[in-house]
């Protein structure tokens, strides 16, 4: 199977290098850009096929990915359309947020096989959550690309109608996970520790939370509010400081966030 990349900027880069990473063969990838020298150089990178054009990308790949900026979508489509529509077997894969499967299709002017995914920035360091919606695709397609997507990260299925979701929880969050860092590392500041140090120690502290609720919830289920539990203890700092967290509004501030982020999605749409 060859797998097309049109666009090679930091996300096609970082699904390219996870893909070799895991053991794709660099052969089966084909790079399209429209700076060929910027193709030619992930290629060359990566042992890969740099095409000639967007259209000889389409004529050589079974699944190609759409890495390009959503206000170019369209113009690559048109580029690509009747190779595409004219080989039912491809399976074109979109990157761009806010694109839906219908406006899509309708780019297309046929119902082809189509899976519309969304990473997030922990894309580059192989942590992603990543969201996958399909149309028309067989599961062998959706298989693939799944898989595609597994090196560099962790992947869901979920209907397209919750994706403005997804956005707000996997995409829009690390932005706000930044600036809780920060938060404390300022707070660390304050009593006397240097910023390096308090963000290193709150960063890690962080991933260490998430790997360690992650494992927790593969292997038994195990739920937030059990884990918050497991490292409270009665009288303790962590309970007051928890408790002062959430007099200060912690998770009513976090729920509006989300809030405010899918309300935006869907203005802008």
């Amino acid at each position: 199977m060859r797998i097309g990349f049109i666009g090679t900027g930091a996300m096609a880069q970082a699904i390219a290098r996870g893909a070799v990473a895991s053991g794709v063969d660099p052969a089966t990838l084909v790079f399209s850009n429209r700076t060929a020298t910027k193709a030619c150089d992930l290629a060359d990178e990566l042992g890969a096929t740099a095409a000639s054009s967007n259209a000889s990308l389409a004529r050589q790949a079974d699944i190609v990915i759409l890495a390009v900026k959503p206000k170019d979508q369209r113009a690559v489509i048109k580029e690509i359309s009747p190779i595409v529509v004219g080989h039912p077997d491809v399976c074109v894969v979109s990157l761009a947020a806010g694109r839906t499967l219908d406006q899509i299709t309708t780019d297309f002017g046929a119902g082809i096989p189509l899976v519309r995914v969304m990473p997030n920035v922990a894309a580059t360091v192989g942590q992603s959550m990543t969201a996958l919606t399909a149309a028309r695709a067989t599961d062998a397609q959706v298989a693939a690309v799944r898989s595609l997507m597994d090196s560099i990260g962790r992947t869901i299925l979920i209907d397209e109608d919750y994706f403005p979701v997804f956005q707000a929880l996997a995409s829009c969050s690390p932005a706000w996970y930044f600036q809780i860092v920060d938060s404390f590392a300022r707070a660390g500041l304050k009593h006397g520790l240097s910023k390096d140090s308090a963000v290193e120690i709150t960063a890690q502290a962080m991933a260490g939370a998430a790997a360690t609720l992650l494992l927790a919830e593969r292997k038994n289920g195990t739920i937030p509010a059990q884990l918050i539990d497991r490292v409270t203890s009665p009288g303790g700092t962590t309970i007051a400081g928890l408790l002062a967290a959430e007099e200060g509004g912690l998770s009513t501030a976090l729920v509006s966030a989300v809030d405010a982020s899918i309300h935006a999605d869907s203005h802008l749409g």
